[in-house]
């Protein structure tokens, strides 16, 4: 991580080892800092949900120690970038880009009705909703771009395209 010049309304970046205890202090802290950045309680909470979301499959995922997530508020635009990235094992990333392929077509609330119906009939104990619940609550695009084992996963959250107010 560099120092640099940064012209966004608001920006945090968090690099930890993976640890389980680690993702409810992170959680509240985004859920903090994104109440007094962007000015909206219910917001920050959907947001900050998310951002445990993915910290959780990062952590779960990871094939070496280090987590990072970062989120910049732009206000030009009001949006919201969130990135967690992680290394994972090449049968982890495939799994991952799957996952979030399934999610991205279709209608966010018919894929979360989808995906509950799915969890409901697994037998694993998963229930692989996390995506799904993140799009249809929050109408956010997600990507994920991998570099070798390091995964990046991009959330970006249009704040003026989902209830909250």
């Amino acid at each position: 991580m560099e120092l640099n010049r940064n012209k966004d309304a608001g920006y945090v970046e968090l690099v930890f080892g993976p640890r389980w205890v680690y993702i409810a202090t992170v959680r509240k802290f985004l859920q903090n800092f994104l109440s007094v950045t962007i000015g909206n309680n219910k917001k920050a909470d959907v947001i900050s949900m998310a951002g445990s979301e993915l910290l959780e499959n990062a952590i779960k995922y990871a094939s070496e120690e280090g987590t990072k997530i970062s989120c910049r508020y732009r206000e030009e635009d009001n949006t919201l970038t969130l990135i967690v990235q992680n290394f994972s094992s090449p049968e982890n990333i495939k799994v991952l880009k799957e996952q979030i392929d399934i999610v991205n077509t279709g209608n966010p609330e018919e894929m979360y009705m989808k995906k509950m119906m799915e969890a409901a009939m697994r037998e694993d104990g998963g229930s692989q909703l996390g995506f799904a619940r993140i799009r249809y609550e929050s109408n956010s695009e997600i990507s994920v771009d991998v570099d070798g084992d390091l995964v990046s996963v991009t959330i970006l959250f249009r704040l003026d395209a989902f209830e909250g107010d």
